[in-house]
């Protein structure tokens, strides 16, 4: 033991010797390095990450991406300063599942996340639906290796299970510090709109449902008047029929109050949403979170969740009036601003050169969406056919995406090989947290940091399958060839005539597509745009098909079965789940914004 101690006691003298026989150099050195560590935000083990991610914005809507109408220059500086994603995927043709495969690098079938009904996203604040407990998202893993995490914007991830104390869906139970922002989505119920989400869904929903009701008490009415029913005939009918779709009724035509309002962490400050400067708000929020990261010099990922470019069309006052495209491109250049707000933001704190920034979209531009006079507002597909929910389609799936990271990302990169959302999770495991990928699950992403880098320019996926609900409605193949990507199609959708698109949206059921057998095939490598078909009975894209078929049935085999986060008990909202902040008011304008002149 005297001996051990002796030991230790050499060490420290030896240490001490070392330390004053130190060349001054040295502490210089040793400064230097200090104010450089300061400067980035770290000692460069610990990078930092910004995710933006759009809604609804198309592939054709950034001027990187062949807009020269619509003025994007902050989201073209990040291509410009680092890579453009020309074949970037995402899972889902519609936000909620496409959100959950990039916070968990899944395929949302294999969460229950995925809907087998026309209803394919979460609809109430008050239902219990949502991403499961039991998924780890990327935010959950960065928090696990010290990274401060916040999300400002929208969620659509679901918020209560069972009661309102246990918030099981919301972002701060799914690794999130800090939540601000929509508990739900936009939706056009929130404006001024005489158009509806439900309603221009189901168009003859409101007539039929006020005919039974009303023509169903009217026949109580004349029952009991004739004596043909008694009371308790007349209770049973009202208790069983007439209550519930009274109830239904109000739903449809209250979505505003039931889904409008915007939560701080667990609270609801606001209610219902003021538009009016409300980007400006969560550029705020997000530049308040860099500026306290800037000051404790904890590593963070911040995911600021943009609720433009969906209807409703909210734009602040500066950028009315500023694109060619009306309200939809006002509000694009205005999410454009917000966007280089948070980069200049990185770069006045000194941030930039040790952050990760990544901008994408949930899914395609909605080509239906329309304002009461017929102008367009949903986004734009470029060269690709369809868009925002028809899962087969790349005008739906292939959103535009950009990312920078200094020193590790060369300038004016373009990588046109097929990429996922869903590749965003291991690469920031992998590459960004120096971490493991868990291993008890499946993840479906892959590792892009060597493609980003220029390391290894082979095509991170084989095979990726897209879905349209609970149904692969494509798959995509890439031989690694360098040269082709193969696609087919098992089905495609009844559009109207001379249009891409189905009313207010396409749905995936057997009645809204057409099956084809054998499945169309294109080389989109060659045929991006999928005008001309390769011939089926050639024996070699006969190889291909086939080729391609067995990756599918592999796929679906491995499939677990899990619960669904869309059957319809859990969605039916829960009227003691309804949030509220100042029953039975439910009214409110969020205190800290309140010297704004909102509306």
């Amino acid at each position: 033991m005297a001996e051990h101690d002796q030991g230790k006691t050499g060490r420290r003298q030896h240490l001490r010797q070392r330390r004053h026989s130190r060349p001054p150099s040295c502490f210089w050195t040793t400064m230097v390095f200090g104010v450089v560590c300061l400067v980035t935000g770290g000692d460069g083990s610990n990078p930092n990450v910004v995710i933006m991610l759009a809604d609804d914005l198309g592939i054709g809507d950034i001027g990187c991406f062949g807009n020269g109408t619509i003025r994007t220059p902050n989201i073209d500086r990040i291509a410009r300063e680092g890579v453009k994603l020309g074949h970037h995927l995402t899972a889902a043709a519609l936000c909620s599942p496409s959100r959950t495969a990039l916070l968990t690098g899944r395929y949302p079938v294999r969460s229950g996340m995925a809907s087998h009904h026309v209803m394919r996203v979460l609809p109430f604040a008050a239902c219990v639906a949502g991403l499961p407990p039991n998924e780890t998202t990327f935010a959950e893993v960065a928090k696990s290796h010290g990274y401060s995490t916040a999300l400002i914007g929208k969620w659509h991830q679901g918020v209560h299970c069972e009661n309102s104390n246990d918030f099981c869906h919301h972002p701060l139970k799914q690794g999130f510090d800090y939540f601000y922002g929509i508990p739900v989505s936009n939706q056009k119920d929130f404006g001024e709109s005489s158009h509806k989400v439900i309603t221009s869904l189901f168009p003859l929903l409101n007539p039929v449902l006020s005919t039974v009701i009303f023509g169903g008490m009217a026949t109580l009415l004349l029952l009991l008047r004739l004596r043909l029913c008694g009371c308790y005939f007349v209770a049973f009918v009202l208790l069983l029929l007439i209550l519930p779709l009274s109830a239904v009724l109000f739903i449809v035509n209250n979505f505003k109050f039931m889904n409008s309002m915007v939560m701080r962490n667990y609270e609801v400050v606001e209610q219902p949403i003021r538009f009016r400067n409300f980007t400006q708000r969560l550029v705020s929020e997000g530049v308040r979170f860099l500026e306290e990261r800037q000051k404790d010099q904890k590593p963070f990922l911040l995911m600021m969740s943009w609720i433009q470019v969906h209807t409703v069309l909210h734009t602040s006052d500066e950028f009315k009036g500023h694109s060619v495209h009306g309200a939809f491109g006002d509000n694009v250049e205005e999410m454009d601003w917000g966007t280089g707000q948070m980069v200049d933001a990185l770069e006045r704190l000194g941030l930039l050169g040790n952050t990760v920034v990544y901008f994408t979209s949930d899914n395609g531009g909605h080509l239906e969406e329309k304002g009461d006079d017929g102008t367009q507002e949903g986004g734009w597909h470029g060269i690709y056919r369809g868009g925002k929910g028809q899962g087969g389609m790349d005008g739906g799936i292939r959103v535009p995406s950009v990312m920078m990271w200094r020193d590790h990302i060369k300038p004016q990169t373009v990588i046109d090989v097929p990429t996922s959302l869903m590749d965003i999770f291991p690469t920031l495991v992998s590459a960004v947290f120096k971490g493991t990928l868990p291993d008890d699950r499946i993840i479906d992403g892959r590792d892009i940091y060597p493609l980003l880098t220029g390391k290894d320019s082979t095509p991170p996926h084989r095979f990726l399958f897209h879905y349209c609900g609970t149904d692969i409605h494509a798959a995509r193949y890439t031989p690694g060839n360098g040269e082709d990507v193969f696609k087919v199609l098992y089905a495609t959708y009844r559009w109207i005539d001379d249009t891409e698109g189905c009313g207010f949206m396409c749905h995936c059921n057997e009645r809204h597509v057409i099956r084809h057998e054998p499945p169309l095939l294109y080389n989109i490598a060659r045929d991006p745009s999928e005008k001309t078909p390769l011939n089926a009975d050639d024996p070699e894209n006969q190889k291909i098909i086939q080729t391609i078929g067995l990756a599918v049935r592999s796929h679906v085999d491995g499939l677990e079965a899990v619960p669904s986060q869309y059957s319809v008990g859990k969605l039916v909202p829960r009227p003691w789940l309804q949030p509220c902040c100042n029953f039975p008011f439910c009214d409110c304008v969020d205190p800290a914004y309140g010297h704004l002149h909102v509306k």
